[in-house]
Parts: C-alpha cells; structure tokens; sequence
C-alpha cells in the first residue's frame, strides 16, 4: 500500500469524526436526535470506498471472475454516497438552527461524495487493468447511471440496498412499475438523467484535478 492512499485514509477517519462531533454538539443544543441518521447514511457511502480499496490492495490475486464480483458488490453500496445529496431535503427552514443543520447536512454530503467519487475513480482505473479502457468506459457508464436509478429508488420508492436480499421480488416489482411505461413516469426518467449527467460532471472534475494529485492512485501490477 503506497503513502498517499494511507494518506486517504488517515483523512477520512478525522473528517467523519468532525462531522459525528458537529452533530453531537446539534443534538446536544437542540435536545433533538432526528439528524442522526445522516451517521449511518454516511457509514453506507463509507462500504464501496472500503470496498474498492480492498478490491485494489488484493487486485494483482484477483480472478477476472472474482474481481466481477467484487465490483458488483461495489456497485450494489455505491449509490449510497452520490445519495446523501438529496438528504438536503431534510432541511427544516422555520428551524432556529436552519442554517448550522444546513451546514452539518452539506458537510456530510460533501463528505460522502468525496467517499464515492474517490471508489469510483479506483473502480474504474481497476477496470482498466484487468480489462482495457473500452470496457472500463462501459463499466463506468453503467455504473453511474445505474447508480442514478438507484439514488431514485432510495429517495422516492425509500428503498435501499439491503432491499435487495430481504424482498428482492418486491424491489423489482416497484422499480419495474415506476420505469414502464415510460409515458407514464417521464418523471422518473428526467431524475435518473439529471444524476447521472451531475455524476459524470463530478467525476470529470475530479479527473481533471486529479492531474495535480488531487486523486493519487499508483494501482499495483497485474501479475496475471
């Protein structure tokens, strides 16, 4: 593991702890907890970043098949991160402390898009190792508008990943009735769109920093 993704790490741990401090500290004033779930949101967008560093470390052992996988996996939590977006919609505008819950809400948000993006930028440039960049691409495209679908499904349907293994049928029947026909959901369609062309735009800028280290990644050689 080289010095910069410890660095990552070593990042991530004070800045989560910053922000479950700033929370405590609301919750304490306002002798209400109700922000509280903004922990676990942020714990969820903290499984694909863990999850494709992992993936990274032990890449060089990896089977095509076992890193398919394990990428599936990724992509299973990683809509988690780009979700906490939305959780700007909690916001309460006649509350005394609009403007600090705004900030905790942002800062969590920001945070956890960090989390994401920085997991999707190794899933991709993994994708490029054991494959070529052609199908990275594909992958990557998949997995942001996938990603979008299911930041739609978390916030309007109120589903999460977990849905998947407890009532899988029940999962694929309410997204399969809020995608056809497509005449009677063009909603669904533009929110999907709208996400996925916000997640590309991030994604873009996040590579075009990365050329000034912002995003280091030294990926280690496939031995296979």
């Amino acid at each position: 593991m080289l010095k910069s993704e410890k660095n990552i790490l070593w990042i991530m741990l004070p800045a989560i702890g910053l922000n479950v401090m700033l929370l405590l500290i609301r919750n304490a004033i306002e002798q209400d907890k109700s922000y509280n779930f903004l922990i676990f949101n942020l714990f969820l967008a903290f499984l694909p970043f863990l999850i494709a560093f992992l993936t990274w470390v032990i890449a060089p052992k990896l089977s095509r098949l076992f890193f398919i996988i394990l990428s599936l996996v990724w992509l299973l939590f990683y809509p988690n991160a780009p979700y906490m977006m939305s959780d700007l919609i909690h916001v309460q505008a006649k509350s005394a402390t609009v403007i600090y819950d705004t900030l905790i809400i942002f800062s969590f948000a920001t945070l956890a898009l960090f989390l994401g993006f920085y997991s999707l930028n190794i899933s991709y440039r993994l994708w490029i190792m054991k494959f070529n960049v052609q199908i990275a691409r594909v992958w990557l495209i998949a997995s942001v508008f996938l990603s979008s679908l299911g930041i739609y499904l978390g916030r309007i349907l109120r589903l999460n990943s977990w849905d998947l293994f407890t009532r899988p049928m029940e999962v694929f029947e309410e997204t399969w009735n809020h995608l056809w026909p497509i005449s009677h959901n063009p909603i669904t369609y533009f929110i999907v769109a709208l996400f996925t062309i916000i997640q590309f735009l991030i994604f873009w800028l996040g590579l075009r920093l990365g050329d000034i280290r912002l995003f280091p990644l030294a990926l280690p050689e496939n031995k296979d």
